[in-house]
């Protein structure tokens, strides 16, 4: 014999979400450095050479002299003429003085003058033209003065913008709950 019976059916509740994700949006402008490069000044100085030219020796070899340097001369000249003559004399005294030992030494003395004769001074000429030629540079300077660099840099913050998210719940499915009575035929017959 069957016996009714009970039957309990249970849908449950689902529930559902509705999910909006955050935005967060960040843009980083670009900085501007405005760099500038200073010029350097850079200096260049250089003094004027000194040229010497010392033509002394040449004016001496070609016979030009100074007044001191002809002054020189002429007195060196004067001496070594009047040292010349005061041997001369002693020379030509003595052989006057043996003239009793025979010979015709006044005659003999006025011939040795005649023959006398002072050739010309020729420079003497050669590779060296004896002008003396130096030249010395100045000193070079150099200054630089360096300014360096500028830099004005233009900072710009980021920008951002940041949209909150949501969540909306909702029903996928109500809950149900289905009861029936199960077995109510009853069967007669015995």
């Amino acid at each position: 014999m069957q016996l009714p019976r009970i039957q309990i059916q249970q849908t449950p509740m689902l529930l559902g979400l509705n999910i909006q994700k955050p935005v967060q949006e960040m843009e980083q402008p670009k900085a501007e450095l405005n760099l500038r490069q200073e010029p350097a000044v850079l200096e260049i100085r250089q003094p004027q050479g000194t040229l010497s030219i010392d033509s002394s020796r040449a004016r001496y070899n070609i016979g030009l002299r100074t007044s001191m340097e002809f002054s020189d001369a002429n007195a060196e000249h004067g001496v070594q003429s009047w040292l010349e003559a005061i041997a001369q004399s002693g020379s030509e005294g003595d052989r006057l003085a043996a003239i009793e030992q025979g010979g015709n030494a006044i005659a003999d003395i006025a011939f040795e003058r005649g023959l006398e004769s002072n050739p010309p001074d020729i420079p003497v000429s050669g590779s060296d033209e004896g002008v003396d030629i130096s030249y010395q540079a100045g000193k070079v300077e150099i200054n630089i003065e360096r300014r360096g660099m500028r830099m004005d840099p233009i900072l710009r913050p980021p920008i951002l913008q940041y949209t909150p998210g949501k969540v909306e719940g909702y029903v996928r499915q109500w809950n149900k709950v289905n009861i029936e009575v199960v077995g109510l035929h009853v069967n007669q017959t015995l």
